[in-house]
């Protein structure tokens, strides 16, 4: 092979894409070709959506530690969104410590609330939902302040200690995120298309 590389850990890793839900079959037979997995409006509202879903049976159990614990947690979480907000206000944008920050945020929650189930469901979308947040995300900004006021009501909820308001708050933030990702994702998709029919014939 050209890149020297033997056929088993081409095809392992080909695999785990597969698994990953970042290669898809292309055509059929009993040896189809690999492609990358298309992106777009409809999937990305549907990842976001499946994230939130996870995340906010992970929210509910905020509900079952004590009040000491709740108001921990809401403080690192609002100091971990500082920092985020932080992030956002630099120029240029470093997008690289905005994502770390975001992350940081929500991981605050999976280290004291998730299981090893949700972990591991977690884990397998990641791949996915980091191509999205690397790739397409910096489409959205640099106004943030949808996020800000999620977040906020985020760790507000998380201070009360209510369950379902937890969850509320966590699946508004998923879902709306998706909402603004698949907006811009599908007006990007619009000005390509009009740039590819609109312009002139190259001159020969």
């Amino acid at each position: 092979m050209k890149l020297r590389v033997s056929r088993t850990p081409v095809r392992e890793a080909m695999r785990r894409l597969l698994s990953e839900g970042l290669l898809v079959a292309d055509g059929g037979g009993a040896r189809p070709r690999m492609a990358a997995a298309p992106v777009g409006p409809a999937d990305v509202t549907e990842l976001y959506q499946a994230a939130g879903a996870l995340e906010g049976i992970v929210a509910r159990g905020v509900a079952a530690r004590s009040s000491a614990d709740r108001r921990r947690l809401a403080d690192d979480m609002r100091r971990r969104d500082a920092e985020f907000r932080a992030a956002t206000r630099r120029r240029p944008l470093d997008y690289d410590a905005l994502f770390e920050r975001h992350d940081a945020f929500h991981r605050a929650m999976h280290d004291a609330c998730a299981g090893s189930t949700i972990r591991a469901l977690f884990e397998m979308m990641r791949p996915r939902l980091d191509r999205y947040e690397w790739l397409y995300a910096p489409l959205i900004g640099p106004d943030f302040s949808a996020t800000y006021a999620e977040h906020a009501a985020i760790v507000a909820a998380v201070r009360n200690g209510s369950a379902a308001a937890v969850e509320r708050a966590v699946r508004a933030n998923w879902f709306n995120g998706g909402e603004r990702l698949a907006s811009v994702l599908a007006a990007d998709a619009l000005a390509t298309t009009s740039f590819i029919v609109r312009r002139p014939p190259p001159i020969r």
